[in-house]
């Protein structure tokens, strides 16, 4: 399930939790959502047994956050691939 995150409020964190439940979980970073991408986040992500976590290329350039090294930059190309280029849900949050 790929998680679709535009703003970094620690609420979101238990609705992936509980909408995810047992299936594998995706991050999809943009916006202001990028600040999960931090390594303040790290562990109570990997707690959420959150797998791939996937930054916004633009959001970032934006922001100059420093991100965890769970992380992977995407462009634009990326992201649309992400969303439309797979079988999996998405739930934008």
């Amino acid at each position: 399930m790929l998680f679709f995150v535009n703003k970094p409020e620690e609420g979101i964190l238990d609705r992936i939790a509980l909408i995810g439940g047992d299936e594998d979980k995706a991050l999809l970073l943009v916006g202001d959502g990028v600040y999960f991408g931090t390594s303040h986040w790290e562990e109570k992500l990997e707690g959420l047994d959150v797998e791939d976590i996937y930054v916004a290329k633009s959001a970032l350039d934006a922001r100059n956050i420093e991100l965890s090294e769970a992380c992977e930059v995407v462009d634009y190309d990326e992201i649309v691939d992400l969303l439309l280029g797979s079988d999996e849900k998405v739930v934008s949050l």
